[in-house]
């Protein structure tokens, strides 16, 4: 039996009333393809012990399985089939929270995509913000340090010369006059 097939099966279970339903015999299930149906077969009722075969031993469906185990006089058979149910829960658990997070995780990367789409076209709407330009300067710097190192003028070697030194260096310039 396919992964997926046992897992239609384990869905038609649930759908059918679950384990409780096993057990009780009230499962109706379906095969859902063409051809023979093997593991609707009932099983033969051996009078003998077989001679030793390579042949693989008949497949009973889980639900007709875990009925039998559950009614067994045997302990660890009835211990068996209660385990083989919690892993069969705990597997149907687990298949539904990744199925879960696989149809999160493609939802996600759909809508990174259409935002990603979004902004581009923002972008292509938004005018263009004027760029500001640098305040025009009426001297050089480096000179206005080099005269204030000079004069004996506190002035710090980096970053924007303060005003009150600009002042002092523009007091000592000749006076041009603009035409």
């Amino acid at each position: 039996m396919t992964i997926t097939a046992l897992r239609r099966l384990l869905d038609e279970i649930d759908t059918q009333g679950g384990p409780e339903a096993a057990r009780r015999d009230r499962l109706h299930l379906t095969d859902h393809h063409e051809g023979p149906r093997p593991m609707a077969q009932p099983v033969p009722q051996l009078t003998s012990i077989p001679a030793a075969t390579t042949a693989e031993p008949p497949t009973v469906p889980v639900g007709q399985l875990l009925r039998w185990g559950d009614e067994h006089p045997d302990a660890d058979v009835r211990d068996q089939a209660a385990r083989a149910r919690l892993a069969l829960t705990g597997l149907r658990r687990r298949h539904a929270a990744d199925q879960e997070l696989t149809a999160i995780t493609t939802e996600a990367e759909q809508l990174e995509q259409r935002l990603a789409e979004l902004r581009a076209r923002e972008a292509e709407l938004t005018p263009a913000k004027a760029k500001k330009k640098p305040a025009q300067r009426d001297y050089d710097p480096r000179e206005v340090r080099t005269w204030a190192a000079a004069n004996d003028v506190d002035c710090p070697r980096v970053g924007q010369v303060p005003k009150r030194v600009l002042d002092a260096w523009r007091a000592t310039q000749p006076q041009t006059t603009s035409a």
